[in-house]
């Protein structure tokens, strides 16, 4: 191996470090994001209108704009409004983690702590990541 195709190699491996952070802030992310929210919200709901009303209140757009996000038709969002986004998913997973929570306690005074131990722990560390997450969309 020659002394320049080691030196593209490295240089190929930094532009990949440089590429994938590109890549975390990409409108098919944000997209992404809101289909996830979306689909959950009118999963529940099945009312689609409704769904897409909340969703776009929770991220800070209207629901035509986050509609045309989800399908792909908005090409660069910017950075301002992949933010509100990512926000807004972080916070409807604190929701539903909560929600688990909730429920695990229910059971867990239904049929005591033994048969809940290990969802306990995982449940622990999902908040956990969800707060480093959290803790980490703050810092940008």
């Amino acid at each position: 191996m020659k002394l320049s195709e080691t030196n593209q190699n490295v240089a190929g491996k930094k532009e990949a470090k440089r590429m994938s952070v590109v890549d975390a802030f990409s409108p098919e992310t944000a997209a992404e994001y809101a289909r996830r929210m979306y689909r959950r919200k009118y999963q529940n709901w099945g009312d689609e209108a409704r769904a897409l009303e909340e969703m776009s209140f929770l991220c800070g757009l209207n629901p035509r704009s986050l509609k045309r996000l989800m399908k792909g038709e908005t090409k660069d969002p910017g950075i301002r409004v992949f933010g509100r986004i990512r926000k807004a998913y972080l916070d409807f997973c604190s929701r539903q983690l909560a929600e688990l929570q909730t429920e695990l306690e229910v059971e867990k005074a239904r049929f005591g702590d033994a048969h809940f131990e290990d969802l306990d722990r995982e449940v622990a560390v999902l908040a956990d990541k969800l707060r480093l997450a959290k803790e980490t969309a703050k810092g940008r």
